[in-house]
C-alpha cells in the first residue's frame, strides 16, 4: 500500500510547529544582522535610530543593535524584579524599598524560571516555545481547520516582543490554554487548574471574575429562553479566588502587612483609583499601539457586544460564542482598567489586551466564521477605530511625532485590514502578504528588543 505522506494528518500536524520553528530562526537571524554595523549603516541607520542609556540618560543615536546578553534581559525593567523573586523569593531587606514592591508580581512565573534552572537568554526562547505550545493549543480549540493560517496571522502580529522577555505572559497563556483544552474536553479538573494557575501568574483575578459574571448577564439579557445560571460561573470563580488567595498567603509569610500587599505594591506604578487628567505614557513606541488597542478594544468590541444585545437572540447557545463575547468584555474591560487606575497613562495597555489569549480567541472564532462575514461592516469599523487613533495620536499632546517609532501601529493596522480581506485573496496574495506583514513584524519586533535589552524607553 503506498503511503501519501505529503497528504497525511500526521504530516500536516506538524507543519504550525515548523512554522514557529522557523520564525525563531528568522527572528534570531534578522536580529544578528541588526547587530552587524555593515547592515545596520547600510540599510537601517537612516530610518530606524535606536536609543542608548547613558547613566540613566536616554539618547537617541544611529548605532547597530547590542548583542543580547542574559544579564541585560534580568535586569530591565519587570524582568529584575521576576529574577529577584526567582532567587530570593519575597525576601527583603528593610531598607531596600524596590525590593518591596516585588509583591506586585506574581510568583508563578519566578518559580517556574527557578525550576528551569535557566539563563536570561534560556527563558528568553522557554518563553517563545510555550508562547508557541498556547497558540497551537487554543487554535486546536477554535480554528482546528486552520491552525496554519492561526499561526500565521499571530506571527505576523507586531506585538510578540513580550513572549522574548522573562516577563509572565507566556506562562499565563499556557495556563489560560490548558483551562480551554479542559472546558473543551470536558475536563472539569483541568479547567479548573488551568484557571487556579494563571490566578498564580498575574494579579487579574478581577478582571477574569467580572468578566465571567458580566458574559453570564450578557447571555441573560440577549436570549429571552435563557436562565441567568449562576452554577455556571461558581466552580471557575472559585478557582481563581482560591488562586489568589494562595498567593496572598505565599507572601504573607514574608511580611507581616496584610493579604493585599500585592494591591498596595502597585501604587508604585501609581497604580490606583482616579480620575484621568491627562494624557501620558512611558515611550512614543508604546503609546501608538496602546492607542489602537484601546480604540480597538472600545470600536470593535462595544460594536459586536451591542449588536448582539439588540438582536436578542432566541436561537440555542453556542458554547464556543460563549468564549468568544468573555473575551471581548475581558479585553474592553482591562482597558478601561488601565484608562481609570493609571490617571491617563496608557502605558502596557497593548500588553493587556493584545498579547493575552482573550486577543487570540477573538482572531480565532473569526477564522472560523469568516467566510460568513460581510466586508462592510469590519471596513467601516476599521476605518473608525483608525482614523480615531490617528486623530488622537496627533491631538492627545504626546508622542505625535510621525517617525519610526509609530511603525508598530501602522503594522497593527496592516494586519487588521490584511486580515478583513483574506478569506477573499487568493494564495498568491495571501502568501505575498504574510510574508510581508511576518517580515514587518520580525524587524519591528527585534528593534523593541534592543530598546529592551538597552535598557531604553519602557515600552511594556
Amino acid at each position: 500500500m503506498k503511503l501519501d505522506i505529503v497528504n497525511s494528518k500526521n504530516f500536516k500536524s506538524f507543519i504550525p510547529i515548523g512554522i514557529f520553528g522557523a520564525y525563531l530562526l528568522a527572528f534570531i537571524i534578522i536580529y544578528k544582522c541588526l547587530e552587524s554595523p555593515s547592515v545596520y549603516d547600510k540599510y537601517f541607520a537612516k530610518i530606524m535610530p535606536n536609543y542608548e542609556n547613558i547613566n540613566g540618560n536616554r539618547e537617541q543615536v544611529t548605532k547597530p543593535f547590542i548583542s543580547i546578553s542574559s544579564k541585560a534581559l534580568e535586569q530591565t525593567n519587570d524582568a529584575a524584579s521576576y529574577f529577584q523573586i526567582k532567587n530570593d523569593y519575597y525576601n527583603y531587606r528593610a531598607d531596600d524599598e524596590f525590593a518591596k514592591y516585588n509583591f506586585g508580581f506574581f510568583p508563578l512565573f519566578p518559580i517556574v524560571w527557578k525550576i528551569t534552572h535557566l539563563s536570561g537568554k534560556g527563558i528568553l526562547v522557554f518563553n517563545f516555545f510555550l508562547f508557541a505550545i498556547s497558540i497551537l493549543i487554543l487554535a486546536s480549540v477554535f480554528c482546528p481547520k486552520s491552525m496554519v493560517t492561526a499561526s500565521l496571522v499571530v506571527l505576523a502580529l507586531p506585538t510578540l516582543t513580550v513572549y522574548f522577555v522573562p516577563y509572565s505572559e507566556s506562562v499565563f497563556l499556557f495556563c489560560i490554554s490548558i483551562a480551554i483544552l479542559g472546558w473543551k474536553r470536558k475536563w472539569t479538573s483541568v479547567f479548573l487548574l488551568g484557571l487556579f494557575l494563571a490566578s498564580c501568574t498575574r494579579p487579574v483575578f478581577l478582571l477574569l471574575i467580572g468578566s465571567f459574571i458580566a458574559n453570564e448577564i450578557f447571555f441573560f439579557i440577549r436570549n429571552k429562553n435563557r436562565h441567568f445560571e449562576a452554577k455556571k460561573i461558581l466552580l471557575p470563580v472559585a478557582a481563581i479566588l482560591i488562586g489568589t488567595l494562595c498567593v496572598a498567603l505565599f507572601q504573607k509569610t514574608f511580611h507581616h502587612s496584610s493579604l493585599l500587599t500585592f494591591i498596595e505594591a502597585q501604587k508604585h506604578w501609581g497604580t490606583f483609583l482616579q480620575i484621568p487628567k491627562t494624557i501620558v505614557d512611558w515611550s512614543n513606541e508604546g503609546y501608538a499601539m496602546n492607542i489602537w488597542a484601546m480604540f480597538f478594544a472600545f470600536v470593535f468590541g462595544f460594536s459586536f457586544l451591542i449588536k448582539e444585545i439588540v438582536k436578542k437572540s432566541a436561537t440555542k447557545e453556542v458554547s464556543f460564542n460563549w468564549w468568544y463575547y468573555f473575551s471581548w468584555i475581558y479585553i474592553i474591560a482591562a482597558s478601561v482598567f488601565v484608562i481609570i487606575l493609571q490617571g491617563g497613562c496608557f502605558h502596557s495597555l497593548y500588553r493587556y489586551t493584545l498579547c493575552t489569549p482573550f486577543f487570540y480567541i477573538i482572531v480565532f472564532q473569526h477564522l472560523n466564521e469568516s467566510k460568513k462575514l460581510n466586508l462592510l461592516q469590519p471596513l467601516l469599523l476599521t476605518a473608525l477605530s483608525i482614523f480615531s487613533s490617528i486623530y488622537f495620536i496627533a491631538n492627545g499632546g504626546y508622542g505625535n511625532n510621525w517617525n519610526f517609532t509609530k511603525v508598530g501601529f501602522v503594522l497593527l493596522s496592516l494586519n487588521l485590514i490584511f486580515f478583513i480581506v483574506l478569506p477573499r485573496l487568493n494564495l498568491i496574495s495571501k502568501s505575498i502578504g504574510f510574508g510581508l506583514l511576518i517580515l514587518g513584524g520580525i524587524i519591528w519586533n527585534c528593534y523593541l528588543l534592543n530598546m529592551f535589552v538597552s535598557q531604553a524607553w519602557i515600552f511594556l
